[in-house]
Formats: C-alpha cells, structure tokens, sequence
C-alpha cells in the first residue's frame, strides 16, 4: 500500500498508508531503523457499541496543509456518525510525532466516543526482545530496547489523558496483537509485555449532539528513558497545538525562501513543485544522506527496501534542490559523499545513512569468473557532475575546495584509469538499472560529461595540465562512443556492447542520458534518432500513457503485450527532451503535457511512485520515490527558463515587426 503522508524533521520520519495507518517510523536517522517494519499501527473509534477501525469502509482524505509538511486529513463513517479531521507532523526542531484528532458527532445524539491507537513496535526492525510497559507516574505507555525509547502518550480537550491500556504478546503462539482487544470497546490493562510485543491505548469523549471534541497523541523518541520523559515534558507543558503551528510555519517559511513565479503554470503543477521540494527534503537525513524511498512495503518483493542513499538518485536530488534555490541541502549531501567515498575513488552501489555500505546483488566476479568491480560507474560520474553544476550555480570556492581531494581529483582519477586503453570508452560496470554487466550508452554519456566537470575544475584551480588531459580524455572517449556505441544501421545509440561483444540494441528511455548530462546537444541527430526510437517503442498505448524503461521490462510488469510500465522518471526525460528540442511556444506544450500527465497520476496528497499500472494509473513499487520528485522539480525548472527564453525571443521579433 503506498505511502499518502510523510512527515519528518531528519532524524524522526514517519510515513502513513492510504488509511491512516502508521507504517514506517525511522529513528534517529531517515531510512535506517525502522521501528514499524512495514506493520500496521492503527486509529480506531467506537461509539454506540460500535467499533471500526479507519479502513475501506471510511471516506478518507489524505492531503498535506498547503506548502507544509502537516497533513490535512479526514476520514468519515455514516454508519457509526463519526467524522474526524486529522492534522500529523513531526515537529522541525524536536523528535516527536505529533497527532491531533478532531472528533465530530454526526450522529445527532449524545453519546461517549472512544478512540484506540494502536502500537506494533518492531524496535530496530527486529520482532523479538522489545518491552511494553505502562509508566503510572505520567499514564503513558514506553516501549523500549537497547537505546531505542518511545513513549506513547495523549491528552484530550476535556483534561483527560489515556483512558485505558494493554500491552501485549503478537505473531506468537496464535496471538495477533492488544489490537483485537480493542475491538469491544475495552482494553484490559496488561500493564507490561515483553518478546514480541505491541500495545493499544483509548481516549474517551463525551459528546453532544453534533458538537466537536479534540484529541492530541504523540510518540515521544529518545535513546534513554530520560530523554523522552523530557520530550514528552515538552509536550505536555507547550502543548501539541502551539507545536503543530511551529511546524507548519517552518515550513510554510522553508518552502516560499525562494521566490518562484508560477503564475504562467496550470494550478497542478505549480502544486506538485511545491509539494515535490517538500518530499524530497523529508528524505534527507540529518547526516547528509539522501534517500530513495521510505516506503517499506516493497520488502514483500525481495525482502529487502529502498531505504539506502543511491549516488545516482542523491545526484539527482542535489541538482534539483541547487535548482530551486537551496544549496545548504546539496552541500549537506556533497559532505556525506566526501566522508563515504571509497578509498580508490568511485562510489559503492548503495549506502546507508550512517555511511555503511548498503546491500549489494552486483556481483565481485562474472559470469566468466573473472572479477569486476561491484559498482555502477554512472553514480561517481553523477555526483561530479552534480558538484560542478552546484560550483557553478553559486561559486562557493571554499566549500569546493575542502572536498576538491575527494569528490573530484580521486573521483576523476577513477575515471580516468577505468578506461579501456584501446577504445577509451570505459571498462564494463553495471547499468543505470543495476541489472546488466557492460558497456552502456547512458554511463559512458555520464563518464564525458564527468570528466568535463572536472576539466571545469581544473581551470578554476588553475591547473591547466590537467584540464587539458581531461579535455582530452572526454573528446576520445565521445568519439569512440560515436563509433563504437551509434548503430549506423539502425541510427541510435545501443542500449550497450557486452564484454562478450555482443551489441543490445534494445530501446531503453536511459539513452536520455545523453543530452540530459550535456555530452551531446538535445538537438543532435544522433540523439534525436535515439529519442524518437524511444517514442516510437516505449510509449504506453492504454488510457494511461507514459513512458516505459525499455523494451520488454519484467520488473512488475502489469502485461506482456506492453514494453513495461509507466516510469515517471522516464517519462520526464522525454519531457526534457521535448523542452529543450523546443525553438516555439507551440513546441514547449508537448513538455507541458507531459507534466500535466505528471500532475495527473500523482496521488491526492502529492506523491510519486516509481512506476504506475499502465490500466488503471495504480501506483506500482515504491511510493514515494524521490528521484521521480527529483525528476518532476528539474523539469519544471527546465520548463520555465525555456518558457522565458522563447517569450522574451518571441516578444522581440514583435517589436522589431513593428519598427519602421
């Protein structure tokens, strides 16, 4: 089930499910430990000897407060006469998940209205050794193990705290959670459970006729039973009202810093920039770690997640926040690289937050037993590029130079020594996909324009013999990708050359590498034959268009009789294709409706996933993903500075018509 609301501050993230179910909760880093581990903790309510938790059977609503990353929810049920107004944050400065519940009696008559919070703890993602136990002195529940403390507590606004308690054993010995216990409209009070374990807590209102009462829950974190009896002392003193509005007003505030005119956008897409930039700021760990997707539901495929900083999908963020206007963000991700990088100069395929190396498939030999480094050359090239269009962008030398060893001497010195000697392409590595071992169009695109930016550098640092070999070394290795890797029969570029020597020439969406890292122009005929096989191939024929990543991708493919799914982030490279080929207003609009179809299958509250089902526009994989946040923010930034250049174009030639 896809994630509709993120909340979080770079240390806590919280990320709830399209029925209001918290199913992700990280803590002290974003997309390490996963104290929810995908599991349900859910919000409940009973009334007249009615119970119901927030499921299929409520009109739900999930959508953030505008340019905040507060949610704005509500969820309705006619049969039990209960309409709550939910408001969710994780507040900028403290590590707190925040909840207030408005509860709405409907019903027309006077009644008393529980509501049940459920807590299926799994602390460090692991299901055994947790204790839950109940703490009389402040009528709260903690969870606890190791350095890992939660304490569960909540307030309403007729002065009432907790109402009843149970903590419990679950998936063990037939046991399903205090959860069930709830369902009668009464907890038992197990005041402590240990093993695997959850807990459940109520609240009680008195209700008049169609009248309206407040709740507010929070989760208080800490590494110590101190720590989050003083958060929750915070709390209780401050109150969640007054933290809640602290939260949206930094926000509100982080998002309009920089002044965009989107006034000439349709009211959709200037909607999704704003909320995208918010996304991808959510993701980003304290520590400078970017990461891919929070959402834990994929564990179902492979058992593992998303939830490790990608140097390729990282690059991608740190271009688009540098192009909105927020260095300090880039430059957060740049350190972590500089601290991370392996001692030889190239990135390793994944990391976690803390700068471990992440999980791995790629393998250390090949199919021939040969060894082969374990990596994705485009991510290091990536991240050069990223560094020297951030340089260029804002000119922080300083900065620059304190990771110039690193991030772009080793870097580059990597590039340069894993080329072939005789073809100058460079030796095989895997693809942007992580799926094949070889020579592709789209890494070797990556390595040029890499070595580029730090022949860019050279010139800064004036280092002049070192320019000119990377200057060098960049125009051998574009024209032996013209000879080796450009199908004259075809007139494309190959997907890749294997080291068997085997060419692919299977269509794939990441020959837009080529123009989008500036190693050939948009324009060229070499990359326009390329783009138009892709339109020609990987277009999705259904009602719901897009883009598909190549030919026949299994990757969970909804139908054989389609190239793949709709990939967002494939389908906004053809969008800047379209945007940058463009030389008319007219031709702008066919990048225009790709990000109008961006802003259509995006969810009610702004998400987007990696791929959609081509029938149904159903978010497929991960959601939210935030390379496709990335991809969106730089395609709408890219569309203004061309809507601006062919205005200003077109507004002179009217002029110069009208001059005698």
């Amino acid at each position: 089930m896809p994630r509709e609301i993120v909340v979080s501050n770079g240390r806590v993230f919280v990320a709830l499910d399209s029925q209001m179910a918290i199913r992700d909760f990280f803590y002290p880093r974003v997309g390490l430990e996963n104290h929810f581990a995908g599991h349900y903790s859910r919000l409940g309510v009973w009334a007249d000897r009615k119970f119901s938790w927030i499921n299929e059977n409520w009109a739900v609503k999930m959508r953030y407060l505008p340019e905040t990353l507060v949610s704005q929810c509500s969820a309705k049920n006619q049969d039990i006469g209960i309409l709550l107004e939910i408001n969710d944050a994780v507040h900028n400065t403290l590590d707190v998940y925040l909840r207030k519940v408005s509860v709405n009696n409907i019903g027309g008559a006077q009644r008393e209205c529980r509501l049940f919070f459920s807590n299926d703890f799994h602390i460090y993602s692991e299901d055994t050794g947790d204790t839950a136990m109940y703490d009389p002195s402040l009528n709260s529940i903690v969870h606890y193990k190791r350095k890992r403390y939660f304490l569960i507590d909540g307030v309403t606004d007729q002065g009432s705290g907790i109402y009843q308690y149970a903590t419990g054993q679950k998936e063990s010995f037939g046991k399903e959670g205090t959860w069930r216990d709830a369902e009668d409209g009464e907890l038992q009070g197990n005041p402590v459970a240990q093993g695997s374990v959850d807990s459940t807590v109520s609240f009680k209102l008195k209700m008049e006729p169609n009248s309206t009462h407040t709740l507010y829950y929070w989760i208080a974190c800490g590494r110590n039973l101190e720590e989050v009896k003083r958060v929750d002392s915070t709390v209780r003193i401050t109150g969640v009202e007054q933290l809640l509005l602290e939260t949206e007003n930094y926000w509100s505030a982080w998002s309009n810093r920089k002044s965009f005119n989107l006034n000439t956008l349709p009211r959709a897409i200037s909607r999704l920039f704003k909320s995208s930039s918010l996304v991808m700021r959510s993701h980003i760990d304290a520590g400078g770690g970017i990461i891919s997707a929070c959402d834990s539901d994929v564990l179902q495929f492979n058992r593992d997640t998303y939830s490790y900083v990608w140097p390729r999908d990282a690059a991608f963020v740190a271009m688009a926040f540098d192009m909105i206007g927020y260095p300090e963000v880039a430059r957060m991700f740049f350190k972590f690289c500089n601290k991370n990088i392996n001692s030889n100069g190239y990135f390793n395929h994944k990391y976690s937050p803390d700068g471990s190396i992440g999980s791995s498939w790629h393998p250390l030999i090949d199919a021939d037993g040969k060894t082969q480094l374990p990596i994705q050359e485009d991510e290091t090239a990536l991240v050069l590029i990223a560094l020297y269009k951030h340089f260029q962008k804002y000119g922080d030398l300083e900065f620059i130079s304190k990771i110039y060893p690193k991030l772009v001497l080793k870097t580059s010195e990597f590039l340069l020594n894993h080329r072939d000697p005789e073809t100058g392409l460079p030796k095989p590595t895997f693809d942007i996909w992580e799926e094949k071992t070889g020579i592709f169009s789209s890494t070797v695109a990556t390595v040029i324009s890499a070595l580029e930016s730090a022949a860019g550098f050279a010139k800064v640092f004036y280092d002049s013999e070192r320019q000119e070999m990377l200057t060098a070394a960049s125009a051998k290795m574009k024209k032996a990708m013209l000879t080796k890797l450009y199908d004259t029969k075809t007139r494309r570029f190959k997907k890749a050359i294997y080291p068997t020597g085997i060419d692919d020439l299977t269509i794939d969406s990441s020959v837009s590498m080529t123009f989008i890292t500036g190693a050939f122009q948009s324009s060229s005929e070499e990359v326009t034959n390329s783009m138009n096989a892709v339109i020609d191939k990987l277009l999705i024929k259904t009602n719901t268009g897009g883009l598909a990543r190549y030919e026949n991708d299994n990757y969970y493919r909804a139908a054989k009789d389609l190239p793949g799914n709709p990939w967002f982030i494939c389908t906004l490279w053809l969008a800047r294709w379209y945007i940058a080929t463009a030389s008319t207003i007219d031709d702008l609009n066919k990048g225009l409706n790709l990000l109008n179809w961006t802003a259509k299958h995006a969810s009610s509250s702004g998400m987007l996933a990696e791929q959609i089902d081509p029938f149904t526009g159903k978010p497929l994989s991960v959601s939210p993903l935030v390379w496709s946040h990335a991809e969106f923010v730089i395609s709408v930034c890219e569309y203004m500075e061309k809507q601006k250049e062919l205005s200003t174009i077109q507004e002179n030639e009217l002029q110069s018509r009208k001059l005698p």
